[in-house]
């Protein structure tokens, strides 16, 4: 657990720092609708990463934690941790129910026991369920798919960035572009500084992110070459997308699997219906404005590939796609 668990910290773009020894639960503030007559008084345990301004914290979510005890008719109590590695820790051990984790947080969760399942996970304002790693490169230069890339020059973001480097290289690796066919990496300071070395032909193409959802012209709604196009660093129509991942979700609110079956149904349609209460939905999800959408273990095994070793057993089937640029 302990060598998964660096593997975790290692593997985050940004990450609060892991919190020595153990962390204290907190009692959340105000008191809790009671359990429905009937139902198991025993509470739902509820962990988050909280700033160090706990008590803050906890008020800000209480909402949402009071909603999901309505919704279920059972008391809900908040544990907070520093840092992700020790909340994934203590729901792996069994010592919560339910947590809201990073996409590669679920992943790790995944190998350290098997024993989680995804509830629904966040949509961004523009309706994208999440986002695509994906290569470009200047239209004119015959880099058209993703076998061209053999022996050119990528650039790629800092060996720590999960998904503009690790990510898409492990997947482009398994379609064939290992060995003596990879792409010579040159590293930059991140996606941006990547496409700015392509655009000045320094590269030859290079790895950023987007939505591949809204007018292509943009450089679609979001993403590393929609923000070089609203900053007029140059247009949209100079690259080729040479290649994308599937789409790859935003981190899941996650439950254990041994929750009961009927708990996570109400959890699960609770989510994707908590946008209608904005002052709710804020309280538990500040980053990402267009809502919940449900999710599948299989949505996130491009992140438990990555955290799997490539000598691992492993005759899982691949998560479903619908081509190489999906929309979002």
């Amino acid at each position: 657990m302990r060598k998964l668990a660096a593997l975790f910290l290692a593997s985050l773009v940004v990450a609060a720092p892991a919190a020595r020894g153990q962390i204290a639960p907190v009692e959340r503030p105000g008191p809790a609708p009671r359990a429905a007559p009937g139902r198991a008084e025993k509470p739902l345990r509820l962990g988050l990463v909280a700033s160090p301004r706990r008590e803050a914290e906890l008020a800000r979510i209480d909402p949402f934690r009071r909603h999901v005890a309505a919704t279920l008719g059972r008391d809900v109590t908040v544990s907070t941790f520093e840092g992700e590695a020790d909340l994934i820790g203590a729901l792996a051990a069994g010592r919560l129910d339910y947590a809201p984790l990073t996409a590669i947080g679920f992943a790790t969760a995944v190998r350290l026991c098997d024993c989680v399942e995804p509830l629904a996970a966040p949509r961004d304002e523009d309706r994208a369920p999440g986002w695509h790693a994906i290569v470009l490169a200047r239209k004119g230069t015959g880099l058209e798919r993703a076998e061209d890339l053999a022996g050119r020059r990528l650039a790629v973001a800092p060996e720590t960035a999960v998904g503009t480097r690790r990510l898409p290289l492990l997947l482009l690796a398994r379609a064939g572009l290992d060995g003596d066919r990879a792409p010579v990496l040159v590293e930059t300071a991140g996606p941006e500084a990547a496409l700015a070395a392509l655009a000045e032909g320094r590269v030859e193409a290079a790895v950023v992110w987007s939505s591949l959802a809204g007018p292509r012209e943009d450089g679609w709604s979001r993403g590393t070459l929609a923000d070089f196009v609203t900053r007029g660093a140059g247009r949209a129509e100079d690259f080729t997308l040479v290649w994308s991942s599937p789409l790859l979700p935003y981190g899941p609110h996650t439950v254990r699997s041994a929750l009961d079956e009927a708990t996570k149904r109400q959890l699960r349609e609770m989510l994707v219906q908590l946008d209608i209460d904005p002052q709710i939905y804020e309280a538990i999800e500040r980053t990402h404005a267009g809502g919940f959408v449900r999710v599948g273990t299989p949505s996130y095994r491009p992140f438990v590939d990555l955290l799997t070793p490539r000598d691992a057993p492993d005759d899982r089937p691949p998560p479903p796609s619908d081509g190489s640029t999906p929309r979002g």
